[in-house]
């Protein structure tokens, strides 16, 4: 039988999702409906907002957006947010779900130390110990000894010789295209926002893409899924180019093998990277039908954080 009221949809929200509804007197829209059995829960259900932080590294830019004046250098990330979620005056962080997505377990405690804080303040954020991609599965992470910790894709050397490879770790991958339809398109919706009276227009799903490298096949996978252009309103992140010239050339390999269907494909160089990075934003710029619209910057300020977890008024 499809959920057709709000007793029907609140079965569906975990205690802390119905707790919200009822405090905030909130009618759900379901856009799933009409269903013909009984509706899966999505874990961005009672979500009027979503952020999606894949590649969180240390989690700031959840901070950017649930505290942005404590980082008055974030000046790249928090106008990307009020561009799509109203005046930071005006916001209220009840609107949110943040999930975020990170494989380097260097930086697990800390999240979880996050999430517990933010949890006690009543904001909504998952942490997820795992990397995205074009497919699930695992990714080999190898070692490095410079800004990026660890990358999905080794120095040549040791794409040619793995006795050369640094020390690696095996992750949990999802693929981003099919957890964002499983879990975020479809989800049930506040029929209002707390906060942005006057200036919201709507429920917004943005998203940061800082994947070290994996860019190169997520992009093209969402892109071709649709799910770029049906369900993320913005995106904001980075392409890596020059900073990891030595990486050059980049062989990516298809786990199923050229015998199923598969190849393997190379970006020889910078040049060829950067054509190929502009075709894939020309095509979203171009693209009539498509709603997300692109801000191809990171902000790693404040990189070091050292702000206290926030906590509760008493």
């Amino acid at each position: 039988m499809a959920c057709i009221n709000i007793v029907c949809l609140m079965k569906t929200l975990n205690p802390l999702q119905q707790q919200a509804a009822a405090n905030h007197n909130t009618t759900l829209v379901d856009n799933n409906a009409p269903a013909t059995h009984h509706r899966r829960r999505q874990l961005a259900d009672g979500c009027y907002h979503v952020f999606i932080d894949a590649g969180s590294n240390i989690g700031m830019h959840a901070r950017f957006l649930f505290e942005p004046t404590n980082y008055p250098k974030a000046w790249i990330a928090r106008k990307f947010f009020v561009a799509h979620f109203g005046p930071e005056i005006l916001r209220d962080n009840r609107d949110f779900c943040i999930f975020a997505f990170e494989p380097n377990p260097i930086h697990i405690n800390r999240h979880m130390g996050m999430k517990d804080a933010y949890t006690n303040m009543g904001w909504r954020y998952h942490f997820f110990p795992a990397g995205v991609g074009d497919k699930s599965g695992n990714l080999t992470f190898y070692r490095v000894d410079d800004q990026l910790g660890f990358t999905s894709v080794p120095k040549i050397s040791c794409q040619h010789n793995k006795d050369k490879c640094p020390p690696q770790h095996q992750v949990p991958v999802y693929r981003l295209s099919d957890w964002i339809d499983r879990e975020v398109h479809g989800r049930i919706i506040p029929s209002r926002a707390y906060g942005g009276q006057g200036f919201v227009t709507g429920p917004h799903v943005t998203m940061k893409m800082d994947i070290e490298m994996m860019e190169w096949l997520v992009f093209p996978d969402l892109i071709s899924s649709g799910v770029l252009c049906r369900d993320i309103d913005a995106v904001m992140g980075e392409f890596h180019l020059q900073s990891t010239w030595y990486l050059y050339p980049v062989t990516f390999h298809n786990p199923g093998g050229e015998e199923n269907g598969g190849t393997n494909w190379t970006l020889h160089n910078y040049t060829e990277a950067e054509a190929f990075r502009n075709y894939m934003l020309g095509m979203i710029h171009r693209n009539h039908n498509c709603k997300t619209k692109l801000v191809m910057r990171d902000d790693e300020s404040h990189a070091d954080d050292g702000m206290p977890w926030p906590k509760p008024l008493r």
